[in-house]
């Protein structure tokens, strides 16, 4: 996967108008979950910062433990509404060691939302990903894993309640579209699209 050091400097466009029935990869959606959010492009992190911010702006505490070759640049997000200096930033060398810190965390009961940015071929041990789902639901707390996977690699594991797909697509020279195909959803089933506009520089993709 690229470096996501270069993270695009991007902001989100208006909500776009959704029936109320259709699904959005939203934090009410993810909380009590174990999810999944892959792909190859900043897409996937830019949807999570999307998601801190709106954790952030419930009054819940949200934190990011990714590794430490490659971390968003900050200054990229910058008018996100992010309140950096409540934003805990744990860099660790390996999957397990993400999981055990997301361990800690949720254990703690005062995180609405945990991003673990895993690296590529990530594996993280059956029995820690099921304390981690129960952790989530006792505490009613998203856990997002952010994947470098192709759509077609299988799920983390069969713990997790939602999976999609994350790739942008340009709409035109001053706007992005972050594309979500979901490819697993418990409650729904799998199938269909959440789309996000975000607007950016030109010659971002």
């Amino acid at each position: 996967m690229a470096s996501l050091t270069s993270l695009p400097h991007i902001q989100r466009a208006t909500d776009l108008e959704r029936p109320e029935h259709e699904a959005r990869w939203e934090l009410s959606t993810l909380k009590g979950k174990l999810s999944e959010l892959s792909g190859h492009s900043a897409a996937g992190v830019s949807v999570a910062l999307r998601l801190i911010a709106q954790t952030q702006r419930g009054g819940e505490p949200a934190a990011w433990i990714g590794s430490t070759s490659r971390l968003f640049y900050p200054p990229d997000a910058v008018g996100w509404g992010i309140d950096w200096e409540a934003l805990p930033i744990i860099g660790l060398g390996d999957a397990r060691q993400a999981a055990r810190a997301a361990d800690k965390l949720l254990r703690s009961g005062a995180f609405g939302l945990v991003v673990v940015d895993l690296p590529p071929r990530a594996f993280v041990p059956a029995p820690l990903l099921g304390r981690l789902m129960h952790l989530a639901e006792t505490h009613n707390s998203a856990l997002l894993f952010l994947t470098q996977k192709s759509p077609t690699e299988d799920s983390l594991s069969s713990l997790i309640a939602l999976r999609a797909q994350a790739r942008w697509a340009s709409l035109d020279a001053r706007r992005l579209r972050a594309q979500l195909d979901i490819i697993k959803d418990k409650r729904r089933g799998p199938g269909h699209q959440i789309l996000e506009d975000y607007h950016g520089p030109l010659g971002l993709h």
